[in-house]
């Protein structure tokens, strides 16, 4: 046993993955999702683009990122609120969600200048591209629009590149985190479940756009915000949750969330659609069967409450296997993904320049599966470079 600075027993497993107060476990976990989302907005078929779309569940990349980013607000801000008091709290979360606005406001405003040289290619961040019908969506106006048109709507993040609009979404759940904060602290914790989770389901049934922002069209905000919000919680008592879902005195908890894990990787393993999948679906649902399970319980838009226990389930056994093995993980894959995991607006900037580069060469094709893999390989590695030399620290908010 080794003694911590508070002067508590510590078990040297978790004195592995606690560092300056940092649950490495998290910043693990969000890394994989930032690689995930660098394979997924590099619409290119791979080995990494495969495993990607939907084949380790019905998940996706989206939905880690909004949980896990409550999550790790819930743990930092607990410990602010009690060190600095709710006002310098909420100044603090306010200034974190200006920070995320102007950086949607930078990116939209460089694709436009970037849009207008003709060497650049931008269609992959100007436009939403149907992966099942190939059909193109314009996500900016035309470049003849009159430019208080497009002012006003880049102000109000009515355009942009979908790759980014999660980031919108987020600065907006960030400025509202107070009151989550407020809730927590004065033990209303139910309270903040039961507003949340009346939102989710009154939003199910009616569709409100609050904002008419861009990201409203694939990140609903009275809808995702149970994502949210939910992290929050989890965070704010992440002590006593995560040594229930690590405890090996009762392992229930994995037990379930293994089984349903394995039903729902055999479930989205009968979806018909080949897209970034060589191999042949497993035919057991037909496909309109299938459909009306994706659409009715494991929509990504609307969040069907299917997909919500699929992330549950998924979290579960990852955290459950790191924490148990995190010696393992660690050295495996822990220098890779740690630093992009606590660096993840910061790649979620890059990314999109990395996007148009590529775009912009004759390299990517769906059909070059070697050299497509090759090129998901390398974005990741030269993202991890940046970070790890702090290449425009200065410049872009991490």
């Amino acid at each position: 046993m080794m003694m911590s600075k508070s002067g508590k027993l510590n078990s040297p497993s978790t004195v592995e993955y606690i560092i300056n107060d940092r649950d490495l476990r998290l910043d693990l976990l969000r890394g994989l999702i930032m690689v995930l989302v660098i394979a997924t907005h590099l619409e290119y078929f791979s080995l990494m683009s495969m495993f990607a779309w939907e084949r380790i569940g019905l998940v996706s990349s989206a939905e880690g990122f909004v949980t896990l980013s409550g999550i790790v607000l819930g743990i930092v801000y607990r410990k602010k609120l009690h060190k600095t008091g709710f006002r310098q709290s909420t100044l603090l979360l306010w200034k974190r969600a200006f920070q995320l606005y102007r950086a949607n406001l930078a990116i939209i405003l460089s694709i436009l200048v970037l849009r207008t040289l003709p060497f650049v290619n931008v269609h992959e961040v100007t436009h939403w591209i149907n992966p099942w019908s190939g059909q193109a969506y314009p996500l900016f106006p035309a470049i003849e629009s009159a430019w208080t048109e497009i002012m006003t709507k880049t102000l109000l993040l009515q355009i942009g590149p979908h790759q980014f609009q999660i980031i919108g979404f987020y600065c907006i759940v960030i400025a509202l985190a107070p009151i989550a904060l407020y809730l927590l602290y004065h033990q209303h914790t139910l309270l903040l479940l039961v507003s949340s989770w009346t939102l989710y389901l009154i939003n199910s049934a009616c569709h409100v756009d609050l904002t008419s922002a861009l990201f409203e069209r694939a990140f609903p905000l009275l809808t995702w915000q149970v994502l949210f919000f939910n992290g929050m919680v989890i965070g704010y008592h992440h002590q006593t949750i995560f040594r229930l879902l690590s405890s090996q005195n009762n392992k229930l908890p994995v037990i379930l969330a293994t089984i349903t894990v394995i039903v729902l990787l055999f479930l989205t393993h009968n979806n018909p659609n080949p897209i970034f999948w060589p191999w042949h679906s497993i035919p057991v649902l037909n496909s309109d069967y299938f459909s009306y399970l994706h659409i009715q319980w494991f929509d990504k838009t609307n969040l069907g409450i299917g997909r919500i226990i699929n992330n549950i389930a998924l979290f579960i056994v990852l955290f459950y296997v790191l924490t148990h093995h995190w010696t393992f993980w660690n050295r495996l894959i822990g220098w890779l993904l740690i630093p992009i995991g606590q660096a993840s607006l910061y790649v979620f900037v890059v990314h999109i320049y990395l996007i148009i580069i590529i775009s912009s060469t004759p390299l990517p094709d769906y059909d070059r599966f070697i050299i497509n893999t090759l090129i998901h390989l390398c974005s990741i590695l030269l993202v991890w470079l940046m970070i790890k030399n702090r290449f425009l620290f200065s410049l872009i908010p991490r």
